[in-house]
Protein backbone atom coordinates (compact mmCIF):
# COMPACT_ATOMS: atom_id res chain seq x y z
CA UNK A 1 0.00 0.00 0.00
CA UNK A 2 2.99 2.37 0.87
CA UNK A 3 4.57 1.69 -2.40
CA UNK A 4 1.26 2.24 -4.17
CA UNK A 5 0.72 5.87 -2.61
CA UNK A 6 4.66 6.98 -3.33
CA UNK A 7 4.14 5.92 -7.03
CA UNK A 8 1.01 8.36 -7.17
CA UNK A 9 2.84 10.39 -5.24
CA UNK A 10 5.69 10.94 -7.39
CA UNK A 11 3.72 11.06 -10.62
CA UNK A 12 1.65 14.10 -9.02
CA UNK A 13 5.37 15.68 -8.99
CA UNK A 14 6.21 14.63 -12.19
CA UNK A 15 3.13 16.31 -13.75
CA UNK A 16 2.87 18.96 -11.54
CA UNK A 17 6.35 20.07 -12.51
CA UNK A 18 5.83 19.26 -15.94
CA UNK A 19 2.52 21.33 -16.88
CA UNK A 20 2.41 24.09 -14.39
CA UNK A 21 5.22 26.05 -15.86
CA UNK A 22 3.27 26.00 -19.25
CA UNK A 23 -0.14 26.90 -18.05
CA UNK A 24 0.62 29.73 -16.07
CA UNK A 25 3.49 30.99 -17.77
CA UNK A 26 1.51 30.56 -21.46
CA UNK A 27 1.11 33.96 -23.12
CA UNK A 28 -0.40 34.30 -27.01
CA UNK A 29 1.52 37.31 -29.17
CA UNK A 30 0.72 38.45 -32.38
CA UNK A 31 3.41 40.39 -34.60
CA UNK A 32 2.92 41.69 -38.37
CA UNK A 33 6.20 42.39 -40.61
CA UNK A 34 4.77 45.76 -42.04
CA UNK A 35 2.22 48.21 -40.67
CA UNK A 36 1.06 49.34 -44.21
CA UNK A 37 0.85 47.27 -47.23
CA UNK A 38 -0.39 48.03 -50.85
CA UNK A 39 -3.64 45.94 -51.65
CA UNK A 40 -1.52 43.69 -54.00
CA UNK A 41 1.16 42.71 -51.52
CA UNK A 42 1.53 40.06 -48.58
CA UNK A 43 2.79 40.35 -45.02
CA UNK A 44 3.67 38.04 -42.55
CA UNK A 45 2.23 37.24 -39.62
CA UNK A 46 3.70 35.85 -36.79
CA UNK A 47 1.50 33.95 -33.84
CA UNK A 48 3.88 33.06 -30.58
CA UNK A 49 2.52 31.19 -27.83
CA UNK A 50 4.68 30.34 -25.12
CA UNK A 51 4.95 26.56 -24.57
CA UNK A 52 5.27 23.91 -26.42
CA UNK A 53 2.15 22.69 -28.77
CA UNK A 54 2.13 19.04 -30.19
CA UNK A 55 -1.45 19.57 -31.55
CA UNK A 56 -4.03 22.39 -32.39
CA UNK A 57 -3.87 25.60 -33.54
CA UNK A 58 -5.24 29.68 -32.77
CA UNK A 59 -8.64 29.67 -33.79
CA UNK A 60 -8.39 31.69 -37.60
CA UNK A 61 -12.10 31.90 -38.43
CA UNK A 62 -12.25 35.71 -37.78
CA UNK A 63 -8.81 36.87 -39.38
CA UNK A 64 -10.13 34.78 -42.96
CA UNK A 65 -12.71 36.84 -43.36
CA UNK A 66 -10.31 39.82 -44.17
CA UNK A 67 -7.41 37.86 -45.34
CA UNK A 68 -6.24 35.17 -47.38
CA UNK A 69 -3.67 32.48 -45.87
CA UNK A 70 -1.25 31.45 -48.43
CA UNK A 71 0.67 29.37 -46.08
CA UNK A 72 0.97 28.13 -42.21
CA UNK A 73 3.67 27.00 -40.91
CA UNK A 74 4.62 25.90 -37.27
CA UNK A 75 7.64 26.19 -35.56
CA UNK A 76 8.74 25.46 -31.85
CA UNK A 77 11.52 26.31 -30.38
CA UNK A 78 13.17 25.47 -26.80
CA UNK A 79 16.67 26.51 -25.30
CA UNK A 80 18.25 26.94 -21.61
CA UNK A 81 21.52 29.22 -20.80
CA UNK A 82 22.67 30.10 -18.28
CA UNK A 83 20.16 28.46 -16.38
CA UNK A 84 17.27 30.74 -17.84
CA UNK A 85 14.79 28.22 -20.12
CA UNK A 86 12.63 29.40 -23.10
CA UNK A 87 10.00 27.28 -24.47
CA UNK A 88 7.43 28.58 -27.17
CA UNK A 89 5.74 28.06 -30.31
CA UNK A 90 5.30 30.37 -33.22
CA UNK A 91 2.98 29.94 -36.45
CA UNK A 92 4.60 31.55 -39.41
CA UNK A 93 1.64 32.81 -41.88
CA UNK A 94 1.60 34.46 -44.90
CA UNK A 95 -1.24 36.52 -45.42
CA UNK A 96 -2.79 38.59 -48.42
CA UNK A 97 -5.29 40.98 -47.72
CA UNK A 98 -8.87 40.95 -49.40
CA UNK A 99 -9.66 44.81 -49.44
CA UNK A 100 -8.32 48.09 -48.78
CA UNK A 101 -8.72 50.45 -46.20
CA UNK A 102 -7.80 50.07 -42.36
CA UNK A 103 -7.95 46.16 -41.77
CA UNK A 104 -7.79 44.82 -37.99
CA UNK A 105 -5.82 41.58 -37.17
CA UNK A 106 -8.50 40.33 -34.56
CA UNK A 107 -7.84 38.91 -31.11
CA UNK A 108 -6.36 35.26 -31.61
CA UNK A 109 -7.53 32.99 -29.39
CA UNK A 110 -5.57 29.27 -28.09
CA UNK A 111 -5.83 27.35 -24.98
CA UNK A 112 -7.33 30.33 -23.15
CA UNK A 113 -4.59 33.05 -23.73
CA UNK A 114 -5.54 36.28 -26.07
CA UNK A 115 -3.96 38.29 -28.65
CA UNK A 116 -4.18 41.57 -28.68
CA UNK A 117 -5.30 43.41 -31.97
CA UNK A 118 -2.94 44.88 -34.49
CA UNK A 119 -3.72 47.62 -36.91
CA UNK A 120 -3.37 47.17 -40.67
CA UNK A 121 -3.36 50.18 -43.12
CA UNK A 122 -3.68 48.71 -46.91
CA UNK A 123 -2.99 50.90 -49.79
CA UNK A 124 -5.14 50.15 -53.01
CA UNK A 125 -2.44 49.17 -55.69
CA UNK A 126 -2.12 51.83 -58.49
CA UNK A 127 -4.00 50.92 -61.85
CA UNK A 128 -1.71 53.43 -64.32
CA UNK A 129 0.70 51.03 -65.90
CA UNK A 130 3.27 54.07 -65.51
CA UNK A 131 3.35 53.96 -62.32
CA UNK A 132 3.84 50.81 -61.65
CA UNK A 133 6.84 49.14 -64.00
CA UNK A 134 5.39 45.64 -63.72
CA UNK A 135 7.06 45.06 -67.18
CA UNK A 136 9.89 44.55 -66.06
CA UNK A 137 11.60 41.02 -64.68
CA UNK A 138 13.56 43.23 -62.29
CA UNK A 139 13.66 46.38 -60.44
CA UNK A 140 14.80 48.46 -57.90
CA UNK A 141 12.82 51.07 -55.98
CA UNK A 142 13.81 53.75 -53.41
CA UNK A 143 11.59 55.55 -50.77
CA UNK A 144 12.07 58.12 -47.91
CA UNK A 145 8.73 58.65 -45.62
CA UNK A 146 10.03 62.37 -44.91
CA UNK A 147 12.39 64.32 -47.24
CA UNK A 148 12.28 67.78 -45.35
CA UNK A 149 13.32 67.21 -41.32
CA UNK A 150 14.46 69.25 -38.49
CA UNK A 151 18.25 68.42 -37.39
CA UNK A 152 19.05 65.15 -35.47
CA UNK A 153 15.12 63.92 -36.62
CA UNK A 154 14.66 60.21 -37.93
CA UNK A 155 13.88 59.89 -41.41
CA UNK A 156 13.12 55.94 -42.57
CA UNK A 157 15.06 54.85 -46.03
CA UNK A 158 13.54 51.69 -47.84
CA UNK A 159 14.98 49.81 -50.21
CA UNK A 160 13.45 47.41 -52.49
CA UNK A 161 14.25 44.96 -55.21
CA UNK A 162 11.82 43.55 -57.38
CA UNK A 163 12.17 40.13 -58.89
CA UNK A 164 9.90 38.26 -61.03
CA UNK A 165 12.41 35.63 -61.75
CA UNK A 166 13.96 32.89 -59.58
CA UNK A 167 17.75 34.89 -57.79
CA UNK A 168 19.92 33.19 -55.32
CA UNK A 169 22.28 34.66 -53.04
CA UNK A 170 21.17 38.35 -52.35
CA UNK A 171 23.49 40.88 -51.00
CA UNK A 172 23.25 44.82 -50.61
CA UNK A 173 26.00 47.11 -50.55
CA UNK A 174 26.45 49.11 -47.15
CA UNK A 175 24.54 52.60 -47.20
CA UNK A 176 27.44 55.61 -45.50
CA UNK A 177 25.57 58.64 -45.16
CA UNK A 178 27.86 61.93 -44.42
CA UNK A 179 27.00 64.09 -41.68
CA UNK A 180 24.70 61.56 -40.44
CA UNK A 181 23.90 58.67 -37.77
CA UNK A 182 22.41 55.25 -39.90
CA UNK A 183 21.07 52.37 -38.48
CA UNK A 184 19.65 49.56 -39.99
CA UNK A 185 16.50 48.32 -39.00
CA UNK A 186 15.97 44.98 -40.72
CA UNK A 187 15.34 43.20 -44.00
CA UNK A 188 11.72 41.00 -44.88
CA UNK A 189 10.51 39.69 -48.08
CA UNK A 190 7.04 39.40 -49.19
CA UNK A 191 5.40 38.86 -52.60
CA UNK A 192 4.08 41.69 -54.83
CA UNK A 193 1.54 41.29 -57.66
CA UNK A 194 2.15 44.19 -60.29
CA UNK A 195 0.17 44.37 -63.60
CA UNK A 196 -0.99 40.27 -63.34
CA UNK A 197 2.75 39.33 -62.75
CA UNK A 198 4.30 37.72 -59.36
CA UNK A 199 7.47 39.48 -57.63
CA UNK A 200 9.35 38.64 -54.51
CA UNK A 201 10.40 41.78 -53.36
CA UNK A 202 13.44 42.19 -50.83
CA UNK A 203 13.08 45.01 -48.55
CA UNK A 204 16.03 46.89 -46.44
CA UNK A 205 14.42 49.49 -44.49
CA UNK A 206 17.41 52.52 -41.99
CA UNK A 207 16.86 54.72 -39.66
CA UNK A 208 18.57 58.19 -40.66
CA UNK A 209 19.43 60.87 -38.36
CA UNK A 210 20.78 63.76 -39.97
CA UNK A 211 23.43 65.87 -37.76
CA UNK A 212 23.97 69.18 -39.47
CA UNK A 213 21.65 71.97 -41.31
CA UNK A 214 21.48 71.81 -44.91
CA UNK A 215 21.54 68.51 -47.38
CA UNK A 216 22.09 64.95 -46.89
CA UNK A 217 22.84 63.01 -49.93
CA UNK A 218 21.46 59.66 -49.88
CA UNK A 219 23.85 57.64 -52.18
CA UNK A 220 22.90 55.01 -55.14
CA UNK A 221 23.13 51.23 -53.60
CA UNK A 222 23.44 48.27 -55.50
CA UNK A 223 21.59 45.43 -54.99
CA UNK A 224 23.41 41.90 -56.35
CA UNK A 225 22.23 38.42 -56.97
CA UNK A 226 22.17 35.33 -59.14
CA UNK A 227 20.00 33.83 -61.22
CA UNK A 228 18.69 30.33 -60.93
CA UNK A 229 19.76 27.89 -63.53
CA UNK A 230 17.70 24.79 -63.19
CA UNK A 231 19.97 23.54 -66.52
CA UNK A 232 23.11 23.46 -64.08
CA UNK A 233 22.08 20.93 -61.06
CA UNK A 234 25.46 19.97 -60.10
CA UNK A 235 28.70 21.01 -59.90
CA UNK A 236 31.35 23.05 -58.22
CA UNK A 237 29.07 26.05 -58.49
CA UNK A 238 25.82 24.01 -58.10
CA UNK A 239 22.95 26.08 -60.32
CA UNK A 240 24.46 29.99 -60.13
CA UNK A 241 23.44 31.47 -63.36
CA UNK A 242 24.09 34.98 -64.79
CA UNK A 243 25.18 37.64 -62.21
CA UNK A 244 22.08 40.08 -61.52
CA UNK A 245 22.97 43.76 -60.44
CA UNK A 246 20.28 46.82 -60.07
CA UNK A 247 21.88 50.05 -58.59
CA UNK A 248 19.18 52.15 -56.62
CA UNK A 249 18.32 55.75 -56.71
CA UNK A 250 19.85 58.30 -55.19
CA UNK A 251 18.04 60.43 -52.69
CA UNK A 252 18.53 64.20 -51.02
CA UNK A 253 16.93 65.36 -47.43
CA UNK A 254 16.50 69.18 -46.72
CA UNK A 255 17.59 69.81 -42.95
CA UNK A 256 16.45 72.78 -40.95
CA UNK A 257 17.53 74.00 -38.33
CA UNK A 258 15.70 73.72 -34.97
CA UNK A 259 12.59 76.12 -34.45
CA UNK A 260 13.87 79.38 -32.38
CA UNK A 261 14.79 79.12 -29.19
CA UNK A 262 15.50 75.79 -28.87
CA UNK A 263 19.01 75.01 -27.60
CA UNK A 264 21.13 71.76 -28.04
CA UNK A 265 20.12 70.75 -24.41
CA UNK A 266 16.37 69.03 -24.42
CA UNK A 267 15.85 69.12 -28.33
CA UNK A 268 14.21 65.58 -28.68
CA UNK A 269 12.26 65.57 -32.12
CA UNK A 270 9.59 62.58 -31.58
CA UNK A 271 6.49 61.08 -32.32
CA UNK A 272 6.17 60.11 -28.74
CA UNK A 273 7.64 60.71 -25.16
CA UNK A 274 6.42 58.61 -22.23
CA UNK A 275 7.89 59.18 -18.89
CA UNK A 276 6.90 56.40 -15.86
CA UNK A 277 8.40 55.87 -12.32
CA UNK A 278 8.35 52.79 -9.62
CA UNK A 279 9.49 52.77 -5.97
CA UNK A 280 11.04 50.78 -4.29
CA UNK A 281 10.37 50.19 -0.16
CA UNK A 282 7.27 51.55 1.30
CA UNK A 283 6.15 55.99 0.73
CA UNK A 284 3.79 55.41 4.20
CA UNK A 285 6.69 54.64 6.34
CA UNK A 286 9.72 56.40 5.19
CA UNK A 287 12.28 57.18 7.78
CA UNK A 288 15.50 59.35 8.37
CA UNK A 289 18.71 58.00 7.43
CA UNK A 290 16.80 55.13 5.70
CA UNK A 291 17.40 54.95 1.73
CA UNK A 292 14.22 54.71 -0.52
CA UNK A 293 14.73 54.09 -4.16
CA UNK A 294 13.18 55.70 -7.14
CA UNK A 295 13.52 54.09 -10.63
CA UNK A 296 12.40 56.68 -13.81
CA UNK A 297 12.05 55.23 -17.37
CA UNK A 298 11.78 57.65 -20.20
CA UNK A 299 10.42 55.96 -23.36
CA UNK A 300 10.92 58.16 -26.91
CA UNK A 301 10.00 56.65 -30.38
CA UNK A 302 12.16 58.00 -32.70
CA UNK A 303 15.57 58.81 -31.29
CA UNK A 304 18.34 56.88 -30.41
CA UNK A 305 19.21 56.54 -26.51
CA UNK A 306 21.66 59.34 -26.45
CA UNK A 307 19.60 61.52 -27.70
CA UNK A 308 17.21 61.34 -24.57
CA UNK A 309 17.64 64.30 -22.42
CA UNK A 310 19.13 63.34 -18.63
CA UNK A 311 17.06 64.23 -16.37
CA UNK A 312 18.30 67.05 -13.49
CA UNK A 313 17.11 66.38 -9.77
CA UNK A 314 16.33 69.35 -7.94
CA UNK A 315 18.70 69.20 -4.67
CA UNK A 316 17.31 70.15 -0.93
CA UNK A 317 18.37 70.93 2.44
CA UNK A 318 15.82 67.89 3.66
CA UNK A 319 17.00 65.16 1.75
CA UNK A 320 20.61 63.83 -0.09
CA UNK A 321 20.02 62.13 -3.61
CA UNK A 322 22.88 59.22 -4.98
CA UNK A 323 21.80 58.71 -8.42
CA UNK A 324 22.84 55.36 -10.37
CA UNK A 325 24.69 55.26 -13.83
CA UNK A 326 21.66 55.74 -16.33
CA UNK A 327 20.84 52.34 -18.19
CA UNK A 328 19.96 52.75 -22.06
CA UNK A 329 18.53 50.31 -24.76
CA UNK A 330 16.41 50.67 -28.07
CA UNK A 331 14.36 48.20 -29.76
CA UNK A 332 14.38 48.24 -34.22
CA UNK A 333 11.35 48.05 -36.45
CA UNK A 334 11.05 48.88 -40.15
CA UNK A 335 8.34 52.17 -38.48
CA UNK A 336 11.75 53.14 -36.67
CA UNK A 337 13.68 53.24 -33.01
CA UNK A 338 11.88 53.05 -29.91
CA UNK A 339 14.37 53.87 -27.28
CA UNK A 340 14.39 53.79 -23.38
CA UNK A 341 16.22 55.99 -20.93
CA UNK A 342 16.46 54.34 -16.75
CA UNK A 343 17.54 56.71 -14.02
CA UNK A 344 17.50 55.40 -10.92
CA UNK A 345 18.31 57.29 -7.80
CA UNK A 346 18.77 56.74 -4.09
CA UNK A 347 16.96 59.13 -1.91
CA UNK A 348 17.85 59.48 1.69
CA UNK A 349 15.48 61.67 4.04
CA UNK A 350 17.42 64.49 6.60
CA UNK A 351 14.65 65.77 8.43
CA UNK A 352 11.00 64.30 9.99
CA UNK A 353 8.06 66.03 8.51
CA UNK A 354 6.95 66.24 5.08
CA UNK A 355 9.27 66.70 2.45
CA UNK A 356 8.49 67.60 -0.93
CA UNK A 357 10.14 66.13 -4.33
CA UNK A 358 9.53 68.49 -6.85
CA UNK A 359 7.72 67.67 -10.31
CA UNK A 360 9.99 66.23 -13.08
CA UNK A 361 9.46 67.55 -16.72
CA UNK A 362 10.93 66.75 -20.27
CA UNK A 363 10.31 68.82 -22.61
CA UNK A 364 10.10 67.40 -26.27
CA UNK A 365 9.02 68.11 -29.76
CA UNK A 366 6.13 66.80 -31.11
CA UNK A 367 6.98 66.45 -34.97
CA UNK A 368 3.35 65.31 -35.90
CA UNK A 369 2.00 68.21 -34.52
CA UNK A 370 5.17 70.52 -34.56
CA UNK A 371 4.81 71.85 -31.66
CA UNK A 372 6.64 71.94 -28.21
CA UNK A 373 5.39 69.37 -25.27
CA UNK A 374 5.96 68.36 -21.86
CA UNK A 375 6.22 64.92 -19.99
CA UNK A 376 5.74 65.00 -16.55
CA UNK A 377 5.70 63.27 -13.04
CA UNK A 378 3.94 65.47 -10.91
CA UNK A 379 4.97 66.47 -7.35
CA UNK A 380 5.15 63.86 -4.46
CA UNK A 381 4.66 64.89 -0.58
CA UNK A 382 6.68 61.99 1.65
CA UNK A 383 5.74 62.12 5.52
CA UNK A 384 9.10 61.05 7.21
CA UNK A 385 8.90 59.41 10.22
CA UNK A 386 11.83 60.34 12.79
CA UNK A 387 14.84 58.06 13.17
CA UNK A 388 15.08 55.53 16.16
CA UNK A 389 16.73 57.00 18.99
CA UNK A 390 19.30 55.51 21.00
CA UNK A 391 17.41 56.29 24.54
CA UNK A 392 14.29 54.64 22.68
CA UNK A 393 15.77 51.37 21.41
CA UNK A 394 17.61 50.35 24.21
CA UNK A 395 14.09 50.70 25.80
CA UNK A 396 12.51 48.30 23.38
CA UNK A 397 15.32 46.37 23.86
CA UNK A 398 15.68 45.87 27.91
CA UNK A 399 11.70 44.95 26.93
CA UNK A 400 12.18 42.72 24.74
CA UNK A 401 15.22 40.95 26.31
CA UNK A 402 12.80 40.86 29.55
CA UNK A 403 10.12 39.18 27.65
CA UNK A 404 11.78 36.40 25.99
CA UNK A 405 12.86 35.47 29.28
CA UNK A 406 11.95 31.21 29.43
CA UNK A 407 8.65 31.43 32.65
CA UNK A 408 10.52 28.67 33.85
CA UNK A 409 13.53 30.02 34.95
CA UNK A 410 14.25 32.92 37.14
CA UNK A 411 17.12 35.33 37.65
CA UNK A 412 19.48 35.06 40.16
CA UNK A 413 18.48 37.50 43.13
CA UNK A 414 15.23 38.68 41.87
CA UNK A 415 12.12 38.54 44.13
CA UNK A 416 14.17 37.05 46.97
CA UNK A 417 14.06 37.91 50.89
CA UNK A 418 17.80 38.31 51.69
CA UNK A 419 17.27 37.41 55.56
CA UNK A 420 15.94 33.93 53.74
CA UNK A 421 18.44 32.80 51.73
CA UNK A 422 20.51 31.71 54.32
CA UNK A 423 18.23 29.67 55.64
CA UNK A 424 17.03 28.33 52.14
CA UNK A 425 20.71 27.23 50.42
CA UNK A 426 20.29 23.67 51.89
CA UNK A 427 16.88 23.15 50.01
CA UNK A 428 18.35 24.29 47.17
CA UNK A 429 21.51 22.09 47.18
CA UNK A 430 18.91 19.01 47.63
CA UNK A 431 17.17 20.63 44.60
CA UNK A 432 19.82 21.21 42.62
CA UNK A 433 21.31 17.40 43.37
CA UNK A 434 17.56 16.27 41.92
CA UNK A 435 17.13 18.19 39.07
CA UNK A 436 20.65 16.69 37.70
CA UNK A 437 20.08 13.21 38.67
CA UNK A 438 16.56 13.54 36.77
CA UNK A 439 18.39 15.21 33.77
CA UNK A 440 21.10 12.56 33.45
CA UNK A 441 18.14 9.73 34.15
CA UNK A 442 16.26 11.26 30.80
CA UNK A 443 19.54 12.04 28.90
CA UNK A 444 19.84 8.31 28.73
CA UNK A 445 16.41 7.78 27.82
CA UNK A 446 16.87 10.06 24.75
CA UNK A 447 20.21 8.37 24.01
CA UNK A 448 18.95 4.78 24.15
CA UNK A 449 15.44 5.93 21.59
CA UNK A 450 18.20 7.61 19.45
CA UNK A 451 20.21 4.68 19.12
CA UNK A 452 17.45 2.85 18.33
CA UNK A 453 15.86 4.91 15.77
CA UNK A 454 19.43 4.63 13.57
CA UNK A 455 19.35 0.97 13.29
CA UNK A 456 15.89 1.24 12.01
CA UNK A 457 16.47 3.98 9.63
CA UNK A 458 19.16 5.52 7.63
CA UNK A 459 20.14 8.66 8.99
CA UNK A 460 19.41 12.18 7.27
CA UNK A 461 20.41 15.59 7.18
CA UNK A 462 18.07 17.42 9.53
CA UNK A 463 17.17 20.91 8.33
CA UNK A 464 18.99 22.10 11.39
CA UNK A 465 22.66 20.98 9.75
CA UNK A 466 21.46 22.30 6.40
CA UNK A 467 20.39 25.97 7.99
CA UNK A 468 24.07 25.98 9.64
CA UNK A 469 25.83 25.59 6.64
CA UNK A 470 23.76 28.04 5.25
CA UNK A 471 24.38 30.50 7.51
CA UNK A 472 28.32 30.12 7.55
CA UNK A 473 28.58 30.36 4.03
CA UNK A 474 26.50 33.81 4.17
CA UNK A 475 28.78 34.72 7.23
CA UNK A 476 31.70 34.13 4.99
CA UNK A 477 30.53 36.69 2.51
CA UNK A 478 29.67 39.45 5.08
CA UNK A 479 33.27 38.89 6.71
CA UNK A 480 34.79 38.83 2.73
CA UNK A 481 32.73 42.05 2.01
CA UNK A 482 33.88 43.90 5.41
CA UNK A 483 37.62 43.27 5.12
CA UNK A 484 36.87 44.76 1.26
CA UNK A 485 35.10 47.40 2.97
CA UNK A 486 31.68 46.89 0.31
CA UNK A 487 29.45 47.99 2.80
CA UNK A 488 26.76 47.82 0.19
CA UNK A 489 27.12 44.00 -0.12
CA UNK A 490 28.22 43.94 3.58
CA UNK A 491 24.72 45.42 4.68
CA UNK A 492 22.59 43.37 2.01
CA UNK A 493 24.40 40.38 3.41
CA UNK A 494 23.72 41.11 6.88
CA UNK A 495 19.81 41.30 6.13
CA UNK A 496 19.63 38.16 4.53
CA UNK A 497 22.03 36.09 7.32
CA UNK A 498 18.99 37.43 9.51
CA UNK A 499 16.44 36.18 7.84
CA UNK A 500 17.49 33.08 7.80
CA UNK A 501 19.04 33.20 11.37
CA UNK A 502 15.62 33.71 12.74
CA UNK A 503 13.14 31.75 10.13
CA UNK A 504 11.76 35.32 9.26
CA UNK A 505 11.47 37.43 6.40
CA UNK A 506 9.72 40.37 8.28
CA UNK A 507 13.84 41.02 8.88
CA UNK A 508 14.24 43.40 6.40
CA UNK A 509 15.55 46.57 8.09
CA UNK A 510 18.92 46.74 10.15
CA UNK A 511 16.85 48.43 13.08
CA UNK A 512 14.39 45.24 13.11
CA UNK A 513 17.50 42.91 12.94
CA UNK A 514 19.02 44.49 16.15
CA UNK A 515 16.14 44.35 18.07
CA UNK A 516 15.78 40.64 17.30
CA UNK A 517 19.67 40.36 18.35
CA UNK A 518 18.87 41.98 21.79
CA UNK A 519 22.01 44.11 21.36
CA UNK A 520 22.77 47.68 21.69
CA UNK A 521 26.11 47.73 20.57
CA UNK A 522 24.60 46.20 17.11
CA UNK A 523 22.51 48.57 16.54
CA UNK A 524 24.43 51.34 17.01
CA UNK A 525 27.14 49.94 14.36
CA UNK A 526 24.18 49.58 12.43
CA UNK A 527 23.43 53.35 12.36
CA UNK A 528 27.23 53.82 11.82
CA UNK A 529 26.84 51.45 8.71
CA UNK A 530 23.84 53.08 7.21
CA UNK A 531 25.73 56.35 7.96
CA UNK A 532 28.93 55.60 6.39
CA UNK A 533 26.88 53.85 3.32
CA UNK A 534 24.62 57.10 2.30
CA UNK A 535 26.92 60.10 4.28
CA UNK A 536 27.91 62.88 1.96
CA UNK A 537 31.79 63.78 1.01
CA UNK A 538 31.88 66.33 3.13
CA UNK A 539 30.74 64.74 6.35
CA UNK A 540 33.62 63.49 9.15
CA UNK A 541 34.38 60.05 9.00
CA UNK A 542 31.74 57.82 11.02
CA UNK A 543 32.81 55.69 14.27
CA UNK A 544 32.05 52.10 11.98
CA UNK A 545 33.82 49.52 12.86
CA UNK A 546 33.68 46.32 10.95
CA UNK A 547 35.35 43.81 12.81
CA UNK A 548 33.81 44.53 15.94
CA UNK A 549 30.41 44.69 14.52
CA UNK A 550 31.51 41.26 12.71
CA UNK A 551 32.52 39.85 15.95
CA UNK A 552 29.40 40.90 17.96
CA UNK A 553 27.46 39.48 15.01
CA UNK A 554 29.28 36.21 15.34
CA UNK A 555 28.79 35.91 19.51
CA UNK A 556 24.84 36.28 18.85
CA UNK A 557 24.47 33.78 16.02
CA UNK A 558 26.34 31.22 17.73
CA UNK A 559 23.97 32.21 20.90
CA UNK A 560 20.42 32.29 18.68
CA UNK A 561 22.29 28.85 17.07
CA UNK A 562 22.77 26.73 20.40
CA UNK A 563 19.45 28.26 22.16
CA UNK A 564 17.54 26.59 18.77
CA UNK A 565 19.29 23.44 19.04
CA UNK A 566 18.53 23.75 22.95
CA UNK A 567 14.61 24.06 22.12
CA UNK A 568 14.90 20.86 19.24
CA UNK A 569 16.82 19.00 21.78
CA UNK A 570 13.78 19.86 24.59
CA UNK A 571 10.84 18.85 21.81
CA UNK A 572 12.46 15.38 20.96
CA UNK A 573 12.63 14.29 24.89
CA UNK A 574 9.25 15.27 24.88
CA UNK A 575 8.35 12.90 22.51
CA UNK A 576 9.75 10.00 24.52
CA UNK A 577 7.03 9.93 27.34
CA UNK A 578 3.81 8.24 26.44
CA UNK A 579 0.51 10.53 25.58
Amino acid sequence: MNRELQKHFKLLIFFSIFFIPITSLADLTATIDRSVIDSNETFRLNIRYDGQVFSGEPDLIELKKDFEVLSNNRQQSYSSINGKTESFTVWVLQLKPKRSGILEIPTLNFKGDTSERLELRVRAAPKNSSLNPGSQPIYSETLLDRTEVYVNQQVILTQRLYTSINLRDFSLSELKVENAIVHRLGDTTYQKVLNGRSYLVLEVTYAIFPKGVGFVDIPRLRFGAYEVDTSRQFGIFNNRGNQVIRDTESKQIKVLSKPSGRTDRGWMPSKSVEVKQRWSGDLDKVTIGEPITQTITIIAEGLTPEQITPLKFTESTKYRTYPDQPQLSQSLSNSGIISQRVESRAIVPSESGKIILPAINLKWWDIETQKEQTAELPSLTLDVLPAYETYEDSTQISMFNTNNLAPNLTIAGENQNPSKQTHSWPLAIISLILNSILIIIVLIMFQQRRALNSTNKPSLPSSSESTDKLLKVKFKKIKESAHTRDLKSMREGILTWGKILFSDDSCDTLKKLALKLDDLDILNQFKELDRELFRNVDNKVSSLDCDYLIERLAEQGKLRQENHALENNYHELKNLYPT
